[in-house]
């Protein structure tokens, strides 16, 4: 049974910065990869924002529906940015793994850790980091996952400039 680096993703997709940092890890480490992309809006809410969507076209107010079907759009980079991932780890021979759930992060780690027992390594990246996972998730995450997590987090520039200032 081989070793596997855990990618974990929001619907948004994978940083660059994160992909590549899991990309050297892996080849490091002589690991495989699993992506799991979590999707955190339910069918009944996708659907209530569909509605809004189209009440708001029906009172002229096309620009404001078409920023609410704009995921609709985001699809497609989705899949280009999938696809991106399945061609550079092909190229550099990893073995490469995709889940696709609905559902709160630490409960989706938490199942995809029970049913792939290859998985030893869990990696969160910028994308999810970054874009403001509760405190509460992560702490429910760190107590329920038995692999060791990986938390990737960008600094902005200005708090880099004092970083090199005061060194």
């Amino acid at each position: 049974m081989g070793r596997n680096l855990l990618v974990v993703s929001s619907s948004a997709g994978i940083s660059d910065d994160s992909l590549s940092y899991a990309l050297e890890l892996v080849k490091m480490t002589r690991r495989g990869m699993a992506v799991l992309m979590v999707y955190r809006k339910k069918l009944s809410e996708r659907f209530e924002d569909f509605m809004t969507a189209v009440t708001f076209a029906e009172a002229n107010e096309d620009e404001t529906a078409r920023e609410m079907l704009k995921d609709k759009a985001s699809k497609k980079d989705e899949e280009k940015q999938l696809h991106d991932i399945k061609e550079k780890c092909k190229d550099s021979g990893i073995t490469l793994n995709i889940f696709a759930v609905s559902d709160d992060i630490p409960s989706a780690v938490r199942d995809l850790l029970k049913q792939d027992k290859s998985i030893d390594l869990v990696l969160l990246g910028t994308d999810i980091t970054g874009n403001g996972m509760a405190v509460r998730d992560l702490k429910k995450l760190l107590k329920i996952v038995s692999v060791p997590i990986v938390t990737l987090a960008r600094l902005n520039k200005t708090h880099m400039n004092k970083q090199v200032e005061a060194a």
